[in-house]
């Protein structure tokens, strides 16, 4: 009872929801549910059966403990990434693992910043190939740099500056 109790504080969501659901459900003046029905209950709603058996044939391929628990981790969101890690260094501080967590987050940071920016540059390749009518290689043409001076800036101007930002 006890264990169902304090799982429930830890739900959020759509998941805190169905609990609230569940144990209406439940009816009045039942005993408090014991874990394994809470468990089987969750996992019927949360992951079917059919996911189930995929996830655990697809996991039983892999050869080694090793690579399981590295595909494990990889289907795992940045942020569940981050807070297990977290929990983990809880449950047993030393210096070492300290050192070997910061080092792995900011390698994770380092290669999402490169990829953003691998990204971010193919884009703006795609945008800077395109010709803008009155530009040649060195610029505006005197005569639309004459005429543009004194006219305010227009829409087209302010699309070509934004992209050199």
């Amino acid at each position: 009872m006890e264990r169902v109790e304090l799982a429930s504080y830890k739900l959020r969501g759509a998941a805190y929801s169905w609990f609230d659901m569940w144990e209406d459900s439940r009816g009045e003046g039942r005993p408090p549910a014991r874990w394994d029905e809470f468990v089987d209950a969750f996992m019927d709603h949360f992951l079917p059966a059919k996911t189930m058996v995929a996830r655990a044939t697809e996991f039983e391929l892999v050869s080694t403990m090793d690579a399981r628990v590295r595909r494990f981790v990889q289907g795992l969101s940045p942020l569940v990434v981050n807070e297990a890690a977290t929990a983990a260094l809880h449950l047993d501080m030393k210096y070492g693992k300290i050192v070997g967590f910061a080092q792995a987050i900011e390698s994770r940071k380092l290669k999402i910043r490169a990829e953003r920016e691998s990204s971010s540059r193919a884009r703006s390749a795609g945008h800077s190939r395109r010709q803008v009518p009155g530009r040649g290689p060195s610029g505006p043409s005197q005569s639309y740099a004459q005429s543009s001076a004194s006219a305010p800036p227009s829409v087209h101007t302010n699309q070509q500056s934004s992209h050199l930002r």
